[in-house]
């Protein structure tokens, strides 16, 4: 069910998970909405947030991770451990702090965030390896750290999920599963759009 807007858009789904294929899937919307013609979304209770809204909500879930006394120990180690981090390729140390240089397939966003938390804070890597910030790394810290073991700050918003028990949701709660079940495919109010929503209500 299209779900009207305040802000001249239409939402159509929720789409979840885009990992490696998110280009393609862009591709595809580009095709059929047009391209400009349609946005991503997250939404948080009755407000949408665009993608610097969203990944800033994504840091500070991190950052509270970070300040919590009882998982402090997990960054002390990364500090004390790491060279850098990475989460899709080790490329995506370039990244640095901007979360808009995306090299890799599918997007990363956790080892920004905890780069971002260590400036902000004076914290540097100590280490001489780099550690992969995964729910399947190889290392327990980078285990710990992904966003799958990460609370998400506001778990009351987190939607309904229809998906089934994906490796992105098993985790009630936590910030990868907001990070899926609230993204929002939305479609503008605009000639283009209106043609698309008048076929598929037809």
């Amino acid at each position: 069910m299209s779900i009207p807007t305040n802000k001249g858009c239409t939402t159509i789904e929720r789409p979840g998970w885009f990992g490696e294929a998110k280009n393609e899937r862009l591709a595809e919307y580009d095709l059929k909405y047009g391209k400009s013609n349609w946005r991503i979304r997250h939404r948080l209770g009755p407000r949408l947030l665009d993608f610097p809204e969203a990944v800033r909500l994504y840091e500070l879930c991190y950052e509270l991770h970070f300040l919590n006394p009882d998982t402090r120990y997990l960054w002390t180690a990364l500090f004390k451990q790491a060279s850098e981090v990475w989460t899709e390729l080790e490329s995506d140390t370039k990244s640095g702090y901007d979360y808009s240089i995306q090299l890799a397939p599918a997007p990363h966003y956790e080892d920004i965030a905890i780069r971002i938390i260590m400036n902000r804070y004076g914290k540097k890597f100590e280490g001489d390896k780099p550690i992969r910030i995964r729910a399947d790394s190889g290392d327990p810290i980078g285990v710990g750290l992904s966003s799958i073991h990460i609370p998400f700050v506001y778990p009351q918003f987190i939607e309904p999920d229809k998906n089934g028990v994906q490796w992105w949701n098993r985790h009630k709660g936590s910030l990868e599963h907001f990070w899926h079940v609230n993204k929002e495919l939305q479609v503008k109010n605009n000639n283009q759009g209106d043609r698309y929503l008048a076929k598929r209500n037809l």
